[in-house]
């Protein structure tokens, strides 16, 4: 799709043990299926889910009890077909390094009778809960941004370490879901980058910062840019959290303040973006090629979109040395990439 054709293509860094790796599950709740997952391609259609080997014993427990709250609290729950009903979705993360576990009630009103109590129970029950939110959404759709969302045990984060460093993870805090992979794709990432010390890095789309602090370590400077002014605001405390002077963050869309960021602080050695599912796009890999980068690390969760992405860039004079895969999602045909990418001629 890249018309490319000596793309090194390495071999697929799979995970030894692919089970109960998953820090973050979201489950529906519906009048027909009470509590579980969607069927895919299928919105308003649950399928019940008592026990989910790609989470960890705990998360199934808190799923149980939930259930059984849900159950004797008689509550209605939410139908997307005529939207109505009051509780719409769990949300459960865990820090897989530190072991804390967040639990997110999602509803379509504030006032949810019996919830603060199903807070401090599932605290009681499970030691390992570091904080219980509630948060609010009354949209048709189940990705909008929650509302309101108040702590109803604990505090509004869990801490997870990844990479030698410190992470603080919200309810609705962009992280990757596999903590293990997502460890060897930064040393990827970091072997790609080959820093000698002396370079400026941008990171596009760096989301809390979890690539940015790791190659702050062997950068002279990186800039982050996020268009989530929520995570732009970790992303600080991120840094601060772990003593990272040299790395700073600027929140905006990157089409718009790539430019900017460009003419402040100078042409960046080293370029990585790791961008939505639906790719980066051609405006916005225009400005990264305006930027002159001589060396690009393109981080991908979706080759059919990261393909037409390549071809902007080798039709500007760019090579893509070395693609490798990794499986950050086991049991299903989805694969994370990361592609080295060299400027042999000018831009343009």
């Amino acid at each position: 799709m890249a018309g490319l054709r000596d793309a090194e293509i390495r071999p697929i860094l799979g995970m030894t043990s692919p089970w109960y790796y998953r820090n973050k599950m979201e489950f529906t709740f519906h009048p027909g299926a009470l509590l579980g997952l969607h069927r895919r391609g299928a919105f308003d259609q649950v399928e019940t889910i008592d026990t989910c080997l790609l989470q960890s014993p705990e998360s199934n427990e808190i799923l149980r009890r939930v259930r059984e709250f849900a159950v004797s609290s008689g509550l209605s729950r939410y139908d997307p077909r005529d939207h109505t009903g009051l509780l719409r979705q769990l949300i459960l993360r865990q820090g897989k390094a530190t072991g804390e576990v967040m639990v997110g009630l999602v509803t379509t009103a504030p006032e949810v009778p019996g919830l603060r109590g199903l807070a401090q129970l599932l605290v009681e029950k499970i030691p390992t809960i570091a904080s219980v939110v509630h948060g609010i959404n009354s949209g048709a759709s189940d990705g909008l941004p929650l509302g309101g969302v108040t702590v109803l045990a604990g505090r509004p984060y869990i801490m997870e370490e990844l990479a030698g460093f410190r992470f603080r993870i919200g309810v609705e805090t962009f992280f990757q879901t596999n903590t293990a992979q997502a460890s060897r794709l930064i040393e990827v990432v970091e072997a790609m980058a080959a820093l000698a010390g002396g370079e400026t890095v941008y990171d596009l789309y760096c989301g809390v910062g979890t690539f940015s602090l790791a190659l702050a370590r062997r950068a002279r400077r990186v800039v982050g840019i996020e268009i989530s002014a929520s995570a732009i605001e970790t992303a600080r405390e991120n840094a601060a959290e772990n003593r990272m002077a040299n790395v700073e963050f600027t929140s905006g869309d990157v089409r718009r303040v790539l430019p900017e960021v460009h003419h402040r602080a100078g042409p960046p050695d080293l370029l990585v973006l790791d961008p939505p599912r639906g790719g980066a796009g051609g405006r916005v890999m225009r400005r990264v090629i305006a930027t002159g980068a001589p060396r690009i690390i393109y981080v991908s969760c979706n080759p059919t979109t990261l393909a037409p992405d390549l071809r902007d860039l080798a039709a500007a004079g760019y090579v893509v040395r070395a693609v490798q895969p990794l499986d950050l999602f086991p049991h299903t045909y989805h694969v994370e990439c990361a592609a080295l990418i060299e400027r042999q001629a000018a831009p343009g």
